[in-house]
């Protein structure tokens, strides 16, 4: 553990064998709690302490109550199941005795197998030919990542379109100050993206994720190949309806090899 604002974020104190106490951190705080990705990513850290487990994350289910406010928080790991090759794992993240987050992991040991990449890493411009979004967006946590927009970046943040925009963003991602890339940090840098709707009315209303998963492609050895460098994220939405709507994400590595994939569904009021 390092002394980098993430890791001070996520950082948690063992009660017992399955017991874990933290601390929300105000510098990843969002519109109501803490941005989702942090609590995914502290979740996830849980089981990454527990001398039982083993392998590497494979994929990751977070499912969202409310939000995490600032404070204390204590992280309950339950280990469901361990096999020859799998690990199940499910977590439960309760403040003042109330529930706010709960997630299910698979962990997997990881060996030499068929390697395919059906889908290709758009052609982009390279994160140093871009510019950083800067402080448009006043959420708190925003200013932890260095966010350059290649497609699908919006003028001003909850303003009101005039005509509806794309539902597709294409954006370099990567810790602010930099961090070497590891399973914590793509946690949260796979809900690092901007809610569709935001984007495609402009305007502000009131919505959140209601589920998030991420299943984790890269190995430990594509994870230290990228280093610090920023990462290509990819997302967009299938269809909003009746106060749902999904999005699907992919993470690139600055070579194109995908890292991680995902899905969400966002609730949204009107």
């Amino acid at each position: 553990m390092t002394n980098h604002v993430f890791d001070r974020a996520i950082a948690l104190t063992p009660q017992s064998e399955s017991i874990w106490h933290g601390q929300s951190s105000p510098a990843y705080a969002n519109m109501v709690g803490a941005f989702g990705g942090i609590v995914a990513a502290t979740l996830l850290n849980s089981i990454l302490s527990d001398n039982r487990q083993t392998g590497t994350p494979v994929s990751q289910t977070v499912n969202f109550y409310k939000g995490l406010s600032t404070g204390n928080f204590i992280i309950t790991t339950k280990l469901q199941r361990t096999g020859k090759y799998i690990q199940h794992w499910n977590t439960e993240l309760t403040q003042d005795n109330t529930i706010v987050a709960t997630s299910s992991v698979v962990m997997g040991a990881r060996g030499e197998t068929f390697v395919h990449q059906p889908m290709p890493a758009p052609k982009v411009p390279n994160a140093r030919e871009l510019s950083q979004m800067g402080d448009r967006v006043p959420l708190e946590w925003t200013r932890r990542y260095d966010y350059r927009f290649v497609k699908g970046e919006f003028e001003t943040f909850g303003k009101k379109c005039d005509t509806l925009g794309d539902s597709q963003t294409q954006v370099w991602l990567a810790d602010n100050p930099r961090r070497p890339l590891d399973y914590l940090s793509l946690t949260a840098l796979a809900d690092c993206f901007f809610l569709r709707l935001i984007h495609i009315r402009g305007k502000m209303e009131p919505m959140g994720t209601v589920t998030l998963t991420t299943h984790f492609i890269a190995t430990s050895e594509d994870l230290k190949t990228q280093g610090s460098d920023h990462i290509l994220g990819v997302v967009d939405m299938n269809r909003s309806q009746n106060q749902f709507h999904d999005q699907a994400m992919q993470l690139f590595s600055s070579n194109g090899k995908i890292l991680a994939s995902g899905t969400q569904l966002v609730w949204y009021r009107q």
